[in-house]
């Protein structure tokens, strides 16, 4: 009698141990690494945006309004005369100030600023030098800013994903081998948007350029290449 409590005792003592083993072990983690892909690739610009403004001043808000609406008229036209279409420039600003002058705490009016600025996309980008050259040739008195941008077609796309993807699995493959452990399968994956980033020159030092230039001269204009960025995140499980 005694020996068979004995063993009902061991019995139920090893099945609280294996029961008790199989929790803690439910309990760990396999552990994961997240890892973050990077890809990118060298590409040759679109077309470019050129900001050009016209600045006129008068004692009459008329007479101002009228130089500078006659100049703009001027600047766009000759914009068209080169290739550009009219639904590739796009009004930007249109401001009219009053000037004062400040005397001894007084203020008198003294006339009026109005200026005009227009975004002018340009896809010959060989034709953008041309561009500027006609924009002062009218009156144009701001050369604002010029940059380039690009197009990002959908093989592009796939590509910088393909890779962003491979590089995330190469970094978790060199860390799942650094800890001694084997690289599981995908817990996640996501992929952040692409980037394209240009050489764009700050605008103060670019109209400051074309104030110093000689007018009379061709503005020569290189358009370089654009990088084209993507990441990929992606959470392996460890082996």
């Amino acid at each position: 009698m005694k020996h068979s409590l004995f063993l009902k005792a061991f019995t139920i003592g090893t099945l609280m141990a294996s029961a008790t083993l199989g929790a803690i072990a439910a309990d760990i983690s396999p552990g994961e690494i997240s890892v973050t892909g990077q890809a990118a690739c060298q590409v040759a610009p679109s077309y470019a945006l050129l900001n050009l403004g016209v600045s006129s001043k008068n004692t009459s808000v008329q007479s101002a309004k009228s130089h500078n609406d006659a100049i703009m008229s001027k600047l766009i036209s000759s914009l068209q005369h080169l290739g550009v279409s009219r639904n590739n420039i796009q009004t930007s600003n249109i401001t009219i100030n009053p000037n004062y002058d400040y005397i001894d705490g007084n203020s008198k009016l003294n006339g009026y600023n109005v200026n005009n600025t227009v975004v002018v996309r340009i896809y010959d980008t060989a034709s953008i030098g041309k561009a500027i050259d006609a924009a002062i040739a009218s009156g144009a008195s701001d050369v604002n800013s010029l940059t380039f941008q690009t197009d990002v077609s959908q093989e592009m796309e796939d590509q910088l994903s393909t890779s962003a993807i491979n590089d995330a699995r190469h970094q978790a493959e060199v860390i799942a081998k650094s800890l001694g452990r084997e690289l599981g399968p995908v817990k996640s994956a996501s992929l952040g948007t692409t980037h394209t980033q240009t050489m764009e020159v700050n605008p103060r030092y670019a109209m400051l350029a074309v104030k110093s230039m000689d007018l009379s001269s061709s503005t020569p204009v290189e358009k370089g290449d654009m990088a084209a960025n993507k990441t990929a995140n992606v959470v392996f499980y460890l082996q």
